[in-house]
């Protein structure tokens, strides 16, 4: 069969286009290999593919820099792989009026690359931002350790171009910052996993990029201690962009660790310039230099390095965690979530970082499993999943061994808009072409 989808694939667009079958591995979905994948060159090719999936019926699985390609349950059948990396180009950039179009391939560092030269940037900050796509971040909706200062990759979306299950091309919003007309197509695209559609293109207002960066690292006796000063320094005027606590073990991730762990680290982001940068570091070193046990400062380069790593945890591909698991609970939650680290899912603990601004926050394992059953497995992810539920929020498998994800649904309770959402799905794709059986519910 997949001999026979590639050859169709390779007479309906460029030959080049088709992947060869030995790299299929490389689209895998837990244990799920496509049959085929292809790289279309632009949004014409995409639509052409999306148009021939249609007539026949077959799934499509889209993909970019497969950062979180993890995320989701499992594949409801058999499909072709839609790579999206060769969508690749800046459309517009338009400096003075703060607006910027690039299509769905170009990676996060590529877009933060061309607006630096003219000192703009889309604060976005997703994990592994060398390999995550502009549409794959979009997708997912994921955000990185700066969203209680700047918010989610929506906020900054004010228009979408996509190709629909039956590969009809459509916009959403439009080039300028001011657009209310019609419905908000940018956010029901935005963390729909592609089910609804394939962005292509995606253009979002800008902001004037920092000059320097400073990130302060406390150490603390323990997580009480660690979140009292967090909200401590989250009520002050020169409240930082954003603000974590790590346990132990997830601190001592972090390579090398900025100071000796102890019980807990907060770790505070700055950015500005240089001399309000300077203000809010000494201000911030006051006010927790009186119940830290160790403290330093990381500055320039240094401190974006050290952002960096605190949004790759989650994602590290030399090391990556075998469970990861997103808490989404308010900000009001955090000594919740951080008892968390109480829970022994199979009698080991999580390592945890929660984010004192935005709320919510991962617990994550780097245990290999091999010797639990993956019901069991599954059991205990679900007892997390009930107890974020307590908190006034709810939990997503983000990361899980394959065996164990047939046992559970990663998305956890379904929303009380599931009802919507299905007639959504009947809408944009009756036939459940894009990535069946992958989102909340089996959508």
């Amino acid at each position: 069969m997949s001999n026979s989808v590639s050859v169709q694939l390779a007479a309906l667009i460029d030959p080049e286009a088709v992947v060869d079958a030995a790299r299929l591995p490389e689209y895998a979905i837990g244990s799920f290999v496509p049959v085929a994948a292809v790289r279309p060159a632009d949004a014409d090719g995409v639509a052409a593919v999306m148009a021939w999936a249609h007539r026949r019926g077959v799934a499509v699985y889209p993909s970019g820099g497969r950062t979180l390609a993890q995320l989701g349950n499992n594949p409801a059948r058999p499909g072709i792989a839609l790579d999206l990396t060769r969508l690749n180009r800046l459309r517009d950039f338009q400096p003075a009026d703060l607006t910027v179009s690039v299509e769905a391939g170009m990676t996060i560092a590529q877009l933060d690359a061309a607006l630096a030269q003219d000192g703009k940037h889309v604060p976005i900050a997703a994990p592994l931002a060398q390999r995550a796509t502009i549409g794959g971040t979009l997708a997912t909706g994921i955000s990185g350790p700066l969203r209680a200062a700047y918010g989610l990759p929506r906020d900054w979306l004010i228009g979408v171009s996509v190709v629909g299950a039956d590969g009809t091309a459509t916009k959403a919003g439009g080039k300028v910052v001011k657009n209310v007309t019609g419905y908000d197509l940018n956010r029901l695209y935005t963390g729909s996993m592609g089910t609804l559609a394939v962005i292509t293109e995606a253009t979002f207002k800008l902001a004037p990029a920092p000059t320097d960066w400073a990130v302060i690292v406390a150490a603390f006796a323990d997580t009480v201690a660690a979140a009292d000063a967090g909200r401590n320094l989250q009520s002050q005027y020169y409240a930082p962009l954003g603000l974590h606590i790590l346990t132990a073990p997830a601190a001592q991730r972090l390579a090398p660790p900025p100071v000796n762990a102890g019980g807990a680290i907060a770790i505070a982001v700055v950015a500005g310039r240089p001399a309000s940068v300077n203000r809010r570091v000494n201000d911030t070193a006051a006010l927790w230099g009186r119940a830290a046990g160790s403290l330093a400062i990381a500055r320039g380069d240094d401190a974006v390095s050290l952002i960096t790593a605190l949004a790759d945890l989650p994602a590290d591909p030399a090391a990556p965690p075998a469970v990861c698991v997103r808490v989404n609970a308010p900000p009001a939650a955090l000594d919740d979530i951080l008892a968390l680290g109480q829970i022994d899912l199979v009698d080991s603990p999580p390592a945890i970082v929660a984010d004192v601004g935005f709320g919510g926050g991962r617990l994550l394992w780097w245990n290999d499993f091999l010797h639990i059953e993956p019901a069991e497995l599954a059991a205990g992810l679900r007892q997390i999943q009930a107890a974020a539920v307590s908190l006034g929020g709810d939990a997503i498998v983000e990361r899980c061994p394959a065996a164990a994800r047939s046992h559970i649904d990663v998305w956890g309770t379904q929303p009380s808009g599931i009802t919507i959402m299905r007639r959504l799905k009947q809408q944009f794709d009756p036939d459940n072409i894009l990535n069946p059986g992958r989102f909340i519910g089996g959508l």
